[in-house]
């Protein structure tokens, strides 16, 4: 198992981070929404832009039953936040969102 002892990992809950090591899927939609922001993006474009199935992407997101667990999406980390506005709900990346995004991307370039 890889240790990253940087600022980022110092200011993540390990939880955080457990999770996001545990899904490629949850990494691609922070990763999407951190280079989108500040804009705000739905489910199908979230979904057409990480090459997966929208129903996954709500599971990364806010959970889905068994398969995504409600408490390790990223709605419920603080990681994305939603905003409803005319009966659709639009997705942005947070302040802890983006150190996450920077976490991943750190994960990466030393895995090489």
């Amino acid at each position: 198992m890889m240790r990253f002892d940087n600022l980022h990992t110092q200011e993540l809950d390990p939880e955080v981070i457990r999770s996001l090591n545990k899904s490629s899927l949850r990494e691609k939609i922070l990763l999407f929404l951190n280079d989108v922001e500040p804009k705000y993006a739905y489910l199908s474009e979230i979904a057409r832009s990480v090459r997966s199935d929208p129903s996954n992407v709500s599971g990364c997101l806010e959970g889905m039953k068994k398969r995504y667990s409600e408490r390790l999406s990223l709605v419920e980390m603080g990681l994305v936040e939603v905003i409803e506005k005319d009966r659709h709900s639009y997705y942005g990346i947070t302040e802890k969102g983006q150190k996450a995004a920077e976490y991943i991307k750190e994960k990466y370039r030393k895995s090489y």
